[in-house]
This record gives C-alpha cells, structure tokens and sequence, in this order.
C-alpha cells in the first residue's frame, strides 16, 4: 500500500483504484457523478476536481486542477481537497449542472435519498440565480416497472454507459447534441433488458424511478429495512427490502463482492409484488364437505394434532422455495424415510446425480465475479438470460474482459513492430468464446461465437461426441455426426487452447441423459488436466439444500399415499396442483387420506385440501438457503404483518411445525429457534457443516446493543401505529437475529457487519454509499464443499431416445423472466389476456401443416383444455411444441407429453 496526503494529513491507498475512489474508501466526501466503481468514469460532470501540489522539473513548487476520477495515484501524490480555489470551481461546476433542473425534489421520490441532494450539499451550492426558461423535455413510456422524467438529468452518460454498453441492452441510447442530450428510447415502449431496473440506483437523480415503489411510496427514513436474499433462482443476489406499515415498498441490491456486487435483476427487484396481494393467506382454514371454516391458531394446532394422530403414517413434503431451517424442521417431525425434498422425480434425479458428482471430485464452481475473468463459456439446455439473469451479465462481461485483453496484446505487438494499431476493431461476436447449446434461440445469442440448437437428446448427443474428439478416442461417422463434425473440432480446438473455462449447464428442463453426458464430459476434461469450472444451475432458490437432506422425490412420497389407507400428508409450501396430475390426488382422498398444507400463496392446494395454514415468505422471516456454489446465504426478516393487523395469523413454517410438534409430544420441540434448528441440522445431517452463523443469534450485540431496522433520522414513529388503542402491545422484538424494529441501537454498523439493513454513509443518503463502504468486500457465506483432491471418474451409460413421429407434437418447455418461478406468477402486474397461453412452433410448419402466426391451436390434457396462440421459431426442433410450463396453468407435468389429438382455428 502507498501513501498520499491528503489537505496535509496521510492516508493509505491502493495504487489500482483512482484518486477519487481512495477519498471515498478513506472516508472524504468528494463530490461525484459520472464515476461508478464498475462502470469507470468520462470525466463529463467535472465535479470531483482536486487540486495537486508537485515540482516541477526545476523544482519549483506547482498546482493545478485535476479530475481524480481520471487520474491514477502516485506514491506521496500531494492533493487538496478543501483548497479554496477547487471548492470555488466544483461550486460553480454545480450551479451549472442544475440550471435547468426542476428542483422538485419535494413531489420527487429520490427526495431524501438522492446522490444529487448529496452532491450539492457537499459542493456548496445552495443559491439558484437563473432566472430564464428553463429546458423541457417530454417524458417516455418505459414499462410497467420505470418512471422517467428526464428533466431532471444533468447529463452524467450513467445510464447509457450501463444498459448500452455494460449490459448489452440494443432500445436504449443518448440523442441530440451539446445541451440538447436526451437518454431513452427511439419510441415509448417496454425496456427489453432483463436488468432496466438497475437504471433506478444507477441514475444519480430521479430521472429513472421504480414506477411500482412510486405508486405505493415513503420516504426512506419512514421505512424499516433488513438484509435478505432473492430466492426466486439458485444465483442467490443480495438485497435489501424495505416496509412500511405492513407492506413491502421496494427492493434495492445489497453489495456482495463475489455474487451480484452492484446489479439484480429485474425478476429481484420487481418479483416480490406478490407479497402485497390483498388475498394472501391470513388465516387457518378447515375445509369439510366444501365448506370452509376459519380457526384460530389454538384451534388450528388441535386440528392438525387429531389428523396425524389418528393417521397410520405421516408423510411429509418440503419446499424448494422455503429455507433449510423449515424444511429440517418437517424432516425432523415426520423422520428423514417419510420426508420428501418436494421435487418431481426427473428434478430429483438430475440434482442427485450433480451432487454425486461434485462430492466425489474435487472440481471449481465459480462465482459470477469469477465468471467475468473466464476465457471460455459453453452454456448448455435452456437461455440463462432468463434461468439465472444476473449470471448472464457476468458471461457478457467476461466477452468484454477478453476483447479488452486481446486489445492490448495487439496493441503491444502493433508497437514492436512500429505500426499502426488504432483502425483495429474489436466487436463482440468475432472476438467471443461463448458456445451455446439449446433448444430454441437464446438472449446471448449476440456475443456466441457458435451455436447449436437442437432437443435436449441431441445436445446430450453433442457433448458424447465433443467427449471423444478431446479424449482423442476413433468416432463412428454418422449422419448426425457428420451434421455437427465442423462445430465439434472447432470448440475442441478452442477449449484446448483456453486456460480458465467455464460450463454451465441450466438443470431447468430435468433431463437425466443431458446431466450424465454434460457429467461424463467433464469427467474427461478432468483426466487430461483441463482446468476447468462448472455450474449447474437448479429452478429453485433451495434445489440444492432439500437434495442433500432427501433423495425421496415427490412422486416416490406420493406412492405411498395412493397404496396406503389413512395417511396423513404435511405439504409445505408447494403446489401439488402445478407439479401432479389431478388424478393422483383423487386417489390420495379416496384412501381417506388428509393433507395439512402450509404456504404463503394463495394456491389451489390452500384452497382444497383438509387443513390450510398461512405462513410466511422469506420476505417475512430468517432463514438460510444454499445457492448454485453450494454457498450458504442468510437472510433476515423485513417486517411482520401481525404488527399492522392483529387478526393475521401468518407464522414461519417451523413455527407451525413446532407448535404441532408440542402438541403431539407434549414437549418442547428441538427446533424452537433458528440456532437450534441449524445445529441440529448440522448433527444429523454432516453436508451442512459450516452452515452456521454467528448473525442467527440473537445474543450477539455491539456496544449492548441490537442493529437497527430503521435508519437513525426515523421520524414520526408513534404515528406508525397511532389509531392503535395499545401502542406498547404492537412493538414486536426479534428474538432470532441481531436486528430491533426500532430506530434505536448500534448505528456505525457498516465496519461490523456484513449484512447491512439499510445503505447509509454520514453526509450520503442515497444508493451510492455503497461506494463508501464497499471495500470490505462482504463475502457473506460460506462454501460447503469442501476442497479435496480427490478425484474419480465417472462414465455413465446413456441411452438416447429421439424418435420423432411426425404427426405428433412433444411439448417442451421455454421459460420468461417472470411468471416460469411460481411466487412470481402471482404478482399484481401478471396477466394473460383471454386466457390465451403462447406457444412456439418450427417455421416447417407453416408449410406442412398449413399453419398462421396467431392462429389458435387447442388440445385437451387431464380433462382440461388448452389454448395455444401459435408463434413461430426459426429455431425450435420440427416435432416440438414449447410452452411456458409451469406457468399460466399450464403445469410441469406436461413436459415431454405427445399431443396426439389437438385443433386448428
């Protein structure tokens, strides 16, 4: 580390970082826009000018004015920040800045939190002079998601540097010139990047806003928030929440430097609506003879104590989007032979045979920061722009990383040999080692040097023979093989030649011979030394954690029921009506069989099956879950809607399942906090060692005291809950983490803690205090395999099957951002219209079957029909039809169903 002297006193700084960025890391408020940590900076708002002091080549003592976001740091560098002359300047710089601002900042919802607010304070202008017209611009339509105003922007290039160029986005650019720039879309429309949301924290003014947090909006001191992670994919993001008065307001990301760092996405951000429904489940209900009775919590307890008392057996079924702790505590309820991990068999089959994997060889899962520095990407079964959005991001950045590498190798080549090197270009496409493999035409299709589309029988296809070409071993030509030998010998040749490559596999359409050939392949790369790293990317959130704790797969569990009398289900925040066929079920109940279900959605099995008991999402409660590293991920309750409604009784699924527990025992359950439930778990289940974490506790304070969930400046807080007769009998205290609900306690937090409930640096209130304070990097969690150097190869026997009859069509699944994940689907903006489901069909069609863009094509499956408005796909294999399983209605067991008998209209 260096030194530098700062207005005469000494600080150390990282000579890699710019002036600018070590100010800020030290804790000296120098004002900025252009600058982002990962996005650089122009130079364009010149309002971060320092002055430096040095000798000239006579030795005479010189200053001038300097950008530090432009300049690097030097040894004993002399700079001034508070000089006279650079405030004077940086003040005028302002004032010039907000000439043509509307200086709404009471109506405007970045009001109190806004990075321009700061600056300005900082920079020392607090008098407006021009008295002239000012510029207006009229606004554009940009989605259900953001609000522009875009006569706020004071022209800081953020925007357009983010969505164009860091993240790909092709309907969003700057127009005009010199003091006429304007930054949005050729025409009003939906932005169609999977990560617009990220232009809310990005803009340092309130240009872009989230229109969903407008409609339903506080001010942020008036907001109680807490660290939580998304659990809609197996990416595991960071973010904060925050609330008001019982319902959620907004989602902002929380800086984690190995996983998201400074970005989510849209599905994060904007997912979380369905926690603000007006018929989320509030209450027990008892359901007998179509009827339906609503209990109390006491009544409800003695409900499900009769039903599994008099049950022969008790099965249970877990939740891959609930936590490690709710899922532990129905394994230990029912016993591990009775608890199934809550995904189908084909899921269930596919994870195992990962996870057997991984345990036997010692072998590298990257994180996403790593995933940018890779050199080599093979992507193979479904888009991940849409499986797993945030790590789609890294791979376009690792494109980037590569261009700008082999950029400066041919600029120092161009140098030795004394020519020109400034006409080169450098593009995405040509210079990419990314090869996709899937089955219809994916969002990185833009930067894939190649691609192979085909069903997911002939990718596995492929990897067998890309195996043998690396193995070196003789290849029987076939006709198949001759159509892909030219991409098979290019990609090998590119992968021996690559030093750091990566492939991930997207488990979300399950199909076994995939795995095991995407599994056998890597097993060879091993063999022959080829440093490699892969991913494998789940449908859930929790996918991971419930295999290890059950290979029992939903289909296996159901077996018992549909065989045996008298048995009593326990259905933990899953719906069986999405994943089962209807059949099925009427089996169960002809047995005189019960089910006691648990969720916070309000599902079709909530609503028909014996016993129904509304819990909490992960909005709402602590717990952990296990991303695609096998990394363990904390969260933290945000709020508590019985604190606003006294009639609620919504309670985390292990609490409901303790109290049942006692109930039966006549014991304290063991699981009857969330330390005890992890220790256990970790006892009786040796995979989970590391899990632990001290922030579980809550006996863990700072200075005696407890962090608190809203910021420091909280004003008006008896007015929260004024038309309550009983103030003091509302205000709840966490008694599993180290959070208050309070303004209260320890506030200097940001030098303890990694996980941070709320961002705030003293004399920055917006988003970008993260820039002050991400230098500790906050690698939350903890890795659970551990590293070995085992190693054992694997071969596995596949079988293909890939006999297409032409007059058939086999259903196949495509997925979009929102709705494919099921919490999402029941978001407030999510709608269909006249119930009409889209689905795409290969263009072969259209000749062989006569078929038109938006015809309507129908078919009947499990007594129910479908309608099918047809789209077309230069890509998609002929025999297929692919729909958004999972949602929509359309359920997952749909998937690989031949459509015999379908119609035409």
């Amino acid at each position: 580390m260096a030194i530098m002297l700062i207005d005469k006193e000494k600080y150390r700084i990282d000579l890699s970082k710019n002036i600018l960025q070590n100010c800020l890391l030290n804790n000296i408020n120098l004002p900025y826009f252009c600058w982002h940590p990962i996005l650089g900076s122009v130079g364009s708002c010149r309002q971060c000018a320092v002055k430096h002091v040095f000798l000239d080549d006579n030795g005479v003592m010189q200053s001038r004015i300097i950008m530090s976001c432009m300049t690097k740091p030097e040894n004993n560098m002399k700079i001034f920040v508070n000089d006279y002359e650079v405030y004077k300047f940086r003040k005028s710089i302002i004032e010039f800045l907000m000439l043509n601002h509307p200086h709404d900042c009471p109506i405007c919802s970045e009001g109190g939190s806004c990075h321009l607010q700061d600056m300005t304070v900082i920079a020392g202008h607090n008098m407006r002079k021009y008295r002239y017209k000012k510029r207006v611009y009229k606004n554009q339509y940009l989605g259900k998601f953001i609000s522009h105003k875009m006569n706020r922007c004071i022209s800081c290039y953020r925007c357009v540097r983010f969505y164009k160029d860091y993240a790909d986005g092709k309907d969003f650019d700057v127009y005009g010139i010199s003091n006429n720039l304007y930054f949005g879309r050729v025409e009003d429309g939906d932005l169609e990047s999977e990560h617009s949301g990220n232009l809310v924290e990005i803009c340092p003014t309130g240009v872009f806003t989230d229109k969903l947090y407008n409609n339903n909006y506080s001010r942020k001191w008036d907001m109680q928030n807490a660290p939580s992670v998304c659990n809609f994919c197996s990416i595991g993001c960071n973010i904060i929440g925050s609330e008001r008065l019982g319902t959620l307001r907004k989602i902002e990301n929380r800086y984690h430097g190995d996983i998201n760092r400074y970005f989510i996405c849209d599905l994060g951000r904007f997912g979380n609506n369905f926690i603000n429904k007006d018929n989320i489940p509030l209450y027990p209900f008892f359901f007998k003879k179509n009827k339906k009775f609503k209990l109390t919590v006491d009544k409800a307890i003695e409900k499900a104590k009769n039903i599994l008392v008099n049950s022969n057996k008790i099965l249970g079924i877990g939740s891959v989007r609930s936590s490690i702790e709710n899922n532990f505590s129905l394994l230990n309820l029912v016993g591990k032979k009775n608890f199934s991990n809550g995904m189908i068999k084909e899921e269930s089959d596919c994870i195992n045979v990962m996870l057997n994997f991984l345990k036997k060889n010692s072998i590298k899962i990257p994180s996403l920061r790593e995933i940018e520095n890779c050199d080599l990407a093979i992507i193979i079964g479904q888009d991940i722009t849409i499986t797993a959005p945030r790590m789609s991001l890294s791979i376009r950045q690792s494109v980037k990383n590569q261009i700008k590498k082999n950029y400066f190798n041919f600029k120092q080549v161009c140098k030795s040999i004394k020519i020109s090197y400034k006409n080169k270009i450098f593009n995405n496409k040509d210079n990419s080692s990314i090869f996709i493999l899937s089955n219809d035409f994916t969002k990185l299709d833009d930067i894939s040097k190649l691609n192979y589309y085909s069903d997911y029988e002939d990718q596995a296809k492929f990897l067998f023979f890309l195996k043998n070409i690396i193995n070196g071993k003789k290849i029987e030509k076939c006709d198949f093989f001759i159509s892909i030998e030219k991409k098979l010998l290019y990609i090998s040749e590119m992968l021996l030649k690559s030093k750091n490559p990566v492939f991930i596999l997207s488990l979300n359409d399950n199909n076994l011979n995939l795995t095991k050939s995407f599994i056998n392949f890597i097993s060879v790369l091993q063999k022959i030394n080829i440093n490699v790293g892969i991913v494998f990317l789940t449908q859930s959130a929790n996918s991971i954690s419930n295999a290890i704790m059950s290979k029992i797969s939903l289909n296996e569990i159901l077996k018992v029921a549909c065989i045996k009398d008298n048995i009593a289900i326990i259905l933990m925040e899953t719906d069986l009506y999405r994943l089962i066929p209807e059949k099925i079920i009427r089996n169960i109940f002809k047995r005189r069989n019960k089910i006691i279900v648990l969720d916070h959605l309000n599902t079709n099995s909530m609503n028909k099956f014996t016993l129904s008991l509304p819990t909490k999402s992960f909005l709402e409660s602590s717990g952990t879950i296990i991303n695609y590293e096998i990394r363990s991920q904390k969260y933290f309750k945000i709020f508590d809607k019985k604190v606003h409604n006294e009639f609620c009784f919504r309670m985390e699924s292990w609490k409901w399942l303790k109290k049942i527990y006692y109930k039966i025992n006549k014991k304290v359950s063991k699981c009857n906090n969330l330390k005890n439930i992890l220790n256990l778990c970790i006892k009786k289940i040796p995979d989970f060692i590391g899990i632990e974490d001290f922030l579980s506790s809550s006996n863990i304070k700072f200075l005696d005291q407890k962090v608190p969930r809203y910021a420091n400046r909280a004003s008006g807080r008896t007015m929260l809950r004024s038309k309550k007769e009983d103030f003091k009998k509302n205000i709840i205290c966490d008694s599993e983490t180290i959070f208050s609900f309070s303004m209260e306690g320890y506030q200097n937090f940001n030098n303890k803690i990694e996980h941070i409930p709320f961002v705030w640096n003293p004399g920055i209130n917006s988003s970008q205090a993260w820039n002050n304070i991400s230098k500790k990097n906050f690698f939350s969690g903890k890795k659970l395999l551990k590293s070995t150097k085992k190693r054992k190869n694997i071969n596995y026997k596949i079988v293909f099957k890939n006999k297409i009859n032409k007059k058939r069509f086999i259903v196949t699944k495509y997925n979009m951002l929102f709705a494919s994940e099921e919490m999402s689907q029941f978001s407030n903006f999510m709608s269909i219209k006249d119930n009409l489901i889209p689905g795409f069909f290969s263009f072969k069609y259209i000749d062989s079957l006569k078929l038109k863009e938006k015809s309507i094509f129908l078919f009947r499956f499990n007594s129910k029909n479908f309608k099918i408005v047809i789209y077309f796909s230069k890509f998609l294999k002929y025999g297929y039809i692919s729909l958004p399983i999972g949602s929509f209605g359309i359920p997952v067991f749909l998937n690989g169903y031949e459509i015999k008998k379908f119609k035409i209209i």
